[in-house]
């Protein structure tokens, strides 16, 4: 097989570890991190953004150059292979910001039943496993047809449109593509490779290590926060400080 990622030894921008991270998630979604110690890594593939780990037209054309000259179509069989990649790569997506971001709150906004996670990113990379085969660092936004596209198994990845800017997302991404030898890479394949991979993964994490604060949305109700505290300390994060948003602050 051709070489599909030319450059695998590029790596995304990096913050610094003592940066804050946010992880905006309803409250069930909260409870079950708690209850299996586990973080989700969901298929690209299912993410809203339909150019989610799409190429530009010169980055493939650029890979289609190395494929073979009986191969028909080239260009087709190299979007094929990435559209397939993205069905097997799994992220876990957190917010990089020094405070917390009355447009992430309005973003996952479930009736005031969403909480926000703080952590460090040296508190996120310290709760991953330490065999797990991640690569982490700060998504760039810039116009989906730019020259100046490193290729590599995870980069694409790494690469969103700036109408997605306000994120500000800092990423944990795994691949588990590799194409099988003698793949038959027809328009059937990506559809296959669809049914044959899980919508996401469970990578376990140490809650230690992961939380720092739990934060409860600015329109939840009175109930929420005591509610939040209570199952924090059920599952032992003694430590860990439960508040009220920032954003309920009355100015008068």
């Amino acid at each position: 097989m051709y070489d599909l990622f030319p450059k695998d030894d590029w790596n995304p921008g990096h913050p610094s570890d003592d940066d804050d991270l946010w992880r905006y998630i309803d409250f069930t979604q909260f409870v079950a991190i708690l209850e299996n110690e586990e973080l989700w890594f969901a298929s690209s593939a299912k993410f809203f953004d339909p150019f989610e780990g799409a190429l530009p037209e010169k980055a493939i054309e650029l890979i289609a150059e190395q494929v073979p000259d009986a191969v028909e179509e080239p260009e087709r069989i190299v979007t094929r292979l990435y559209d397939a990649l993205r069905y097997m790569t799994y992220v876990n997506c957190w917010h990089q910001r020094d405070q917390e971001t009355a447009a992430m709150w309005q973003l996952y906004q479930d009736q005031g039943k969403e909480v926000a996670i703080k952590t460090s990113v040296r508190g996120f990379l310290n709760a991953l496993p330490d065999k797990a085969n991640l690569t982490t660092g700060l998504v760039s936004y810039e116009e989906h047809d730019y020259d100046d596209f490193t290729v590599t198994r995870v980069s694409p990845f790494f690469h969103k449109r700036p109408s997605f800017d306000h994120e500000s997302e800092y990423r944990a991404v795994v691949s588990e593509f590799e194409v099988a030898d003698g793949a038959r890479i027809d328009s059937r394949y990506v559809e296959k490779i669809d049914q044959e991979t899980p919508p996401g993964l469970a990578i376990p994490v140490s809650l230690d290590d992961l939380i720092q604060e739990v934060v409860v949305s600015p329109v939840a109700g009175g109930w929420m926060k005591s509610l939040v505290e209570n199952v924090v300390r059920t599952y032992g994060l003694d430590e860990v400080e439960v508040r009220w948003s920032n954003l309920t602050e009355d100015p008068f």
